[in-house]
């Protein structure tokens, strides 16, 4: 049995990757970006693109009789929100063991580039 709420979830991760490939769109042509199992009817994705602009994630501008919307968000911000909120809650134990799998599976060139991030991340901002 299927969780109503990841589902819905899972459709506001669809639409914004969808986004971020195209740029922007309207309601139809973000419906057609998005893979055969979450091209669910018109009104079921106008809902989450609007609840989505609604979160601050999307703008959107009027064209005509509807609205074309784009990300306000990249995909690494949307990411990184999304990996904080969900270790929020956790234990300081759990949030290491979590981030340190993660961070093992990466490939040697991954890790380099990880490494080089996390000191840019560290440096004092200018």
């Amino acid at each position: 049995m299927t969780d109503s709420g990841s589902i819905q979830g899972e459709l506001q991760g669809q639409v914004m990757a969808a986004l971020w490939r195209v740029g922007s769109g309207t309601v139809e042509q973000v419906r057609e970006e998005l893979p055969p199992r979450y091209q669910g009817a018109y009104n079921t994705v106008q809902t989450v693109l609007n609840r989505l602009t609604t979160r601050g994630l999307l703008e959107r501008e009027r064209e005509g009789r509807g609205y074309v919307y784009r990300p306000k968000v990249t995909e690494a911000e949307y990411l990184s929100g999304s990996i904080r909120r969900t270790l929020a809650g956790a234990s300081s134990g759990a949030r290491q063991a979590a981030l340190a799998s993660i961070i093992g599976g990466l490939r040697p060139d991954e890790l380099s580039e990880l490494e080089e991030l996390a000191r840019e991340a560290r440096e004092p901002r200018k």
